[in-house]
């Protein structure tokens, strides 16, 4: 069952899905580019989304990144002027939390900001299609860079697993 959630009450509200390994300036960036477009008034939505194999593990390990991810968005788009009229954390799972958002605050569009991938090809169930089939809006996909590592952690494999790995560790 494909849910249609176009309303006259919606017009020009876009929801911005935002990963929360995605860089915060690129996301407010893409946001003002799309503002400037086709205009609306925008929500923020970061789901705890389990990358690779942290999925295994805690479903809600995620949300401490998920919230630092809002938080610099926040920070970045209030420096820049840009305004999001909702700014939340979601789900684990991105279309659940994509859902439980346009619950709350109905959007005409939606708007991913995903991490690029050199090998990222669509595919019936990559997140834009799957956020399509469940909502029934028209879906912009953005690929970002990823936030980078602190200074002096060069060392380390590009990122995986949770921003708190970017923590130091007590000993």
């Amino acid at each position: 069952m494909e849910l249609n959630r176009r309303s006259d009450v919606t017009s020009g509200r876009v929801l911005v899905v935002a990963d929360w390994t995605t860089d915060a300036e690129a996301v407010v960036a893409a946001c003002v580019e799309q503002r400037e477009r086709s205009g609306g008034d925008f929500a923020l939505l970061v789901p705890a989304w389990l990358h690779g194999l942290d999925w295994v593990g805690d479903p809600a390990a995620s949300l401490p990144c998920a919230h630092r991810q809002v938080t610099a968005i926040r920070r970045v788009s209030d420096s820049a002027g840009f305004t999001f009229h909702v700014a939340s954390v979601g789900d684990p799972d991105p279309v659940a939390a994509i859902c439980d958002a346009l619950d709350d605050w109905p959007a005409e569009e939606l708007l991913l900001c995903t991490r690029s991938r050199r090998t990222a090809v669509a595919h019936p169930m990559d997140l834009a299609h799957r956020a399509r089939r469940a909502t029934g809006l028209p879906v912009s996909l953005i690929r970002l860079g990823s936030t980078a590592r602190p200074a002096g952690n060069r060392w380390l494999p590009p990122r995986m697993g949770h921003c708190a790995r970017d923590q130091p560790h007590q000993a």
